[in-house]
């Protein structure tokens, strides 16, 4: 979410930095109220709650009067939203296009550790200077992270998932994690102990194994893609029946916009970080001379100033978070639609299909479960 208003910002991300909380928490509340939005009448043609074109109901902290007052005052606009992957024909424009990304995206990120590894920047900047004195820029930094992300939200934000209910973030985030995935974060505490949190009775736990059984079932479709004369393995009706197990579990955890704000607040608390790693420029990196030629290198640099370790495939866990995230939103919204682009036509690899591959790689490499092979039988 801040990496694409880092987009629109004039002065990009550098900018964004340097902007007050009250200014990003507003931008965060615009990204709401921007959200995909189904609003027809008839609820016969209405999208599902939780489906990516109406994620949900809920209003922002503010009425749209006095949010977009806001708006106006500090010269806030929505990103550009990703019409295209989700409305139906017949769905009116309305100026609600804005679609966060899956909650997977947040997990992969999260993985690599950067929320702990950040934690621990903070807590030696402001508890005294063993990392030395901060930049100009990095006083900026700090304050905003401090506020946005090891802080309360705001009461009534949208963004507030923090309570006497739920009082730790990080352990409402390893919630949504189970439930949506049946899976865990790969790192417990900092002492090394497991992390305390609820784990749902309902959960997906069956998402692993449908997944990864899709993955095997696509990798054979590119492998075949210019096979013309000898008998194909592709499986269309085999990928349809994964991709449709697959879209009911996932909606399944989503009726009636459950787990949306959830994931809104992840999925923008992880693309704060993955943002602030990926550019030399960045005011934290300067301040701790953390410049390298990659997001996992900086954060590699990053941990070993504070000595907290970044997961040793962090590369894989940035390079598969996006095209993971888009491929699950296409599932959720198209089901079975998306599998004749798993498939594909002629002898050329398509954009989905290349998507495809770079989660096969990456998750094969991330599980250290080699998708690319065939099912082992046991006999």
């Amino acid at each position: 979410m801040f990496r694409r208003f880092a987009g629109i910002i004039p002065g990009g991300a550098l900018k964004m930095f340097e902007c007050p909380p009250v200014e990003l928490t507003t931008l965060l509340e615009v990204a709401w109220q921007s959200r995909a939005y189904d609003d027809r009448q008839s609820t016969d043609l209405r999208l599902p709650l939780g489906h990516p074109g109406n994620r949900s109901d809920l209003a922002p902290q503010h009425d749209d009067k006095l949010l977009n007052l806001l708006k106006s005052t500090m010269g806030i606009a929505a990103p550009d939203g990703l019409v295209t992957i989700w409305a139906p024909a017949g769905v009116p424009a309305t100026g609600r296009t804005v679609l966060w990304d899956h909650l997977i995206y947040a997990y992969m990120i999260e993985n690599t550790r950067i929320y702990e590894i950040f934690r621990q920047v903070l807590f030696e900047f402001l508890h005294g200077e063993k990392l030395g004195a901060p930049t100009a820029g990095a006083e900026h930094w700090l304050r905003n992270t401090e506020e946005l992300f090891y802080h309360d939200p705001p009461p009534l934000s949208i963004t507030n998932i923090a309570s006497h209910i739920r009082p730790d973030l990080r352990a409402t985030r390893r919630n949504a994690y189970w439930r949506m995935f049946g899976m865990d974060l790969n790192h417990g505490s900092n002492e090394g102990q497991p992390y305390s949190y609820i784990k749902a009775d309902a959960y997906n736990n069956e998402f692993v194994t449908v997944f990864e059984e899709l993955l095997r079932e696509v990798w054979i479709a590119i492998t075949n893609i210019k096979n013309e004369t000898g008998p194909n393995p592709t499986d269309s009706g085999k990928m349809e029946n994964l991709v449709e197990n697959l879209h009911d579990m996932l909606i399944s955890r989503r009726q009636s916009g459950n787990l949306s704000r959830e994931e809104f607040f992840a999925v923008a608390a992880m693309s704060w970080f993955h943002l602030t790693v990926s550019f030399n420029e960045s005011p934290i990196i300067v301040a701790l001379r953390a410049e390298a030629a990659s997001p996992e290198q900086r954060l590699f640099k990053v941990a070993q100033r504070v000595g907290l370790p970044a997961h040793g495939l962090s590369k894989s866990y940035f390079d598969i978070a996006d095209a993971i995230s888009r491929i699950l939103i296409q599932i959720e919204a198209s089901n079975t639609a998306i599998v004749s682009s798993f498939v594909g036509e002629g002898t050329e690899i398509n954009a989905v299909q290349k998507t495809m591959n770079t989660i096969i790689t990456h998750w094969s490499l991330i599980t250290g479960r080699d998708m690319k092979a065939g099912k082992v039988a046991v006999r």
